[in-house]
């Protein structure tokens, strides 16, 4: 792995061997350990076997009972130093001799991990170790500061010891609990567990050491060093994630990240972190896409699935008063509302109409909270999910209510709000950084819609790129791809970098050519490549749709023929006031799980799906429940039903407009021409027959 020769079998042998060899004597203590004996003879010969032999969990476990038991006056106890001294021990060891047997057996295991720095039991009994001294006032903040030190020691050895790595994050969550802990008066836990306490001399060193430590410049100097050193360690480039930003200079690391990527481009590990840092940091929370309002309600659409709170969600005029109103969302399955907790779109609705629709308040302010559970933030450690939870016993201050709790405070201006005739979208340019070029660039299209597309369209992009990114930097950025690209043309981490930067930049003539480059650059991934291509198509269909002069704001958007299976919101969310949508001869099922875009297009009035693969119009419907403007669909040349199908029970929800439904080519069609020939009318639809065609119409 990473370039390393495994161990060979001479090697395996040799160890076998050794591990035959002290068969008997392990068997002897693990008798001992269970009769819970624990004399000074027993405990030293652990030592013995387990500096040859690290890998027996069960002799490390009888140790650490055997140093539990020096805390529990019951228990009779023996010395231990490095594992190699003899001495007796009275019941009551003193506290400064526990704490310096506590610094020999971490000096002993450190000697042993010389040896066998991958053993992961070694690994676990030094966390413990620390955890145990914390526990009980063994040890202070600058014992935690030298473990962080023994951590690079060890990564200057071996950078990609994902057991350190591992080790130094729980080290990591230590310091945070005990600085939080000092905060709150105490300065070790042990304070609250064994009862004893500090002198104030050492408080007051420990509470200095804490003060001036700062996680985020720690993580930055190690990976910083590290990467000085090798570019290619993808953990030292990822512990650049969650630094704060007043350490980042944003030029800087541009330059580092080329360096290393001209020095070596085909490393993956740079080109991971290069696309993270021009298009994800910053990113990390959940923001608002875009706002609408229709009569006497407002929507919030988010990018993800969110899971809200809406009993703590709530709504504010311009002088502070709570607007009372009903939160509510926009199911995404409906086989099982219940179960639905999390949802894409969102809308609040106030009790009283004026406020929306009457233009007595001009300015509101929500305030949405929200979970999210894989937010990584360093000052922030959710102890609960890890092996520290014993250290938070007995501590209310390290309480983890609301956790993953996050609100987002949004106010909204009612003026700027767009004028069209029903979903009007609010156009905050504010919150989106000022007016750019690519927003204000004239168009020849007639359709009064553009500007709205424009705005959802950046809206969408912006939350794709980091926060401190903009069009102008990735146009920049993008030169010197192209400049590496004259270098090494097959790269296909540069060429997929810069698939993305003129996705971005809606570049589509350069997009489709670099897609086929990259199918043949990396073929073990061309149907990833084949499902993006079918994204990219449809991206440029609705912007080409925006730009025709043709389309005014009446005309189809052509999406058939694309061998389209599956349009998972928020793709093509950007069509949402095209009124008709023509995707048939494509591959669409009724999409069970309710993520399919076409049901977040509320504004959608004509929608084809013809000749693709809806097996259950019932189904189907369901998941169309919020087109409330939908008039015609084209459902025909699909199964729609079972040939059992009993058409006298049949029925499907009913969409206030909708006034055609054409099945005509179906199971449901044959089933109406045949058995059911003398059905006038199907769950409130008549039955019209024209030749070939059969339609349910309420016209």
């Amino acid at each position: 792995m990473h370039g390393r020769k495994a161990s060979s079998s001479k090697d395996d042998k040799a160890k076998l061997e050794k591990v035959k060899e002290l068969i008997p004597l392990v068997n002897h203590l693990i008798k001992k350990k269970n009769e819970k004996i624990y004399d000074k003879e027993y405990i030293e010969k652990t030592s013995l076997i387990l500096r040859r032999c690290p890998n027996v969990q069960t002799l490390w476990n009888f140790r650490k009972e055997y140093f539990e038991s020096l805390v529990n006056t019951s228990a009779p106890v023996g010395e231990v130093g490095k594992g190699d001294e003899e001495a007796d021990c009275p019941k009551h060891l003193p506290h400064e001799e526990l704490k310096t047997l506590m610094k020999n057996e971490n000096t002993m295991v450190e000697e042993i991990m010389v040896k066998f720095n991958k053993c992961n039991d070694l690994w676990f009994h030094k966390l413990w170790i620390i955890k145990f001294g914390l526990k009980n006032d063994l040890m202070d903040f600058s014992d935690l500061m030298n473990e962080l030190e023994y951590c690079k020691r060890n990564f200057n050895k071996d950078d990609r010891n994902f057991h350190c790595w591992n080790y130094r994050s729980y080290i990591i969550a230590c310091v945070h609990i005990y600085m939080k802990w000092a905060k709150n008066g105490k300065a070790h836990i042990g304070e609250a567990q064994s009862g004893k306490s500090s002198t104030d001399e050492s408080d007051s060193s420990s509470a200095q050491l804490a003060n001036q430590f700062d996680v985020h410049k720690s993580n930055y100097e190690l990976s910083k060093t590290l990467i000085e050193r090798n570019f290619s360690n993808f953990s030292a480039w990822f512990l650049k994630y969650t630094i704060r930003e007043s350490l980042i200079c944003t030029e800087n690391e541009l330059d580092l990240i080329k360096n290393a990527i001209f020095t070596d481009p085909f490393d993956q590990s740079m080109w991971e972190f290069y696309r993270w840092f021009l298009f994800h940091k910053g990113n990390d929370k959940e923001e608002i896409f875009f706002t609408l309002l229709q009569n006497n309600c407002i929507y919030f659409f988010f990018q993800n699935l969110v899971k809200a709170n809406l009993s703590k969600s709530k709504c504010y005029d311009d002088k502070g008063r709570e607007i009372t109103g009903e939160w509510g969302k926009h199911l995404v399955d409906l086989n099982n509302p219940h179960e639905s907790f999390e949802s894409y779109v969102y809308f609040f609705k106030p009790t009283d109409e004026n406020i929306l629709l009457n233009g007595q308040s001009t300015y509101l302010k929500f305030c949405i909270f929200y979970y999210k559970y894989n937010l990584h933030e360093p000052g922030e450690v959710h102890y609960g999910k890890n092996v520290l939870r014993d250290l938070t016993v007995c501590h209310d201050f390290l309480s983890e209510e609301d956790k993953y709790e996050h609100n987002i405070v949004y106010p909204i201006d009612l003026r700027n709000f767009s004028q069209n005739e029903h979903f009007k979208i609010l156009l905050d340019y504010d919150r989106q950084g000022g007016a750019d070029a690519k927003m204000d660039s004239k168009s020849s299209c007639v359709s009064s819609f553009t500007p709205l597309y424009k705005y959802i369209s950046r809206s969408n992009i912006l939350l794709n790129t980091a926060k401190h990114m903009n069009f102008a930097s990735l146009n920049l950025e993008l030169e010197q791809i192209n400049e590496l690209l004259l270098l090494e043309s097959n790269c296909k981490f540069a060429l997929f970098t810069k698939l993305e930067m003129l996705r971005r930049l809606e570049q589509f003539d350069e997009l489709f050519p670099l897609l086929e480059l990259l199918k043949q650059v990396d073929s073990m991934r061309i149907g990833y490549y084949k499902d993006l291509e079918t994204e990219l198509r449809i991206q440029k269909k609705v912007h080409d749709y925006y730009e025709d002069s043709k389309m005014g704001d009446k005309g189809t958007l052509d999406l058939s023929g694309l061998n389209i299976d599956n349009i998972t919101y928020p793709l093509m969310i950007e069509a949402f006031f095209i009124p008709s949508i023509n995707l048939s001869n494509n591959l669409l099922s009724e999409s069970y799980t309710g993520k399919c875009t076409v049901n977040f297009l509320y504004n959608l009035r004509e929608l084809n799906l013809s000749h693709n693969k809806i097996k259950r119009l019932v189904v189907l419907m369901k998941n169309l429940y919020n087109l409330k403007l939908l008039e015609k669909l084209d459902v025909s040349s699909n199964a729609l039903a079972n040939l059992d199908e009993d058409l006298d029970n049949y029925s499907f929800v009913l969409l206030p407009n909708l006034k055609q439904i054409n099945i005509s080519d179906s199971n449901l069609s044959a089933l109406l021409n045949q058995r059911y020939k003398n059905m006038s009318e199907l769950n409130t639809y008549k039955v019209v027959q024209d030749g070939s065609k059969v339609i349910l119409s309420k016209e």
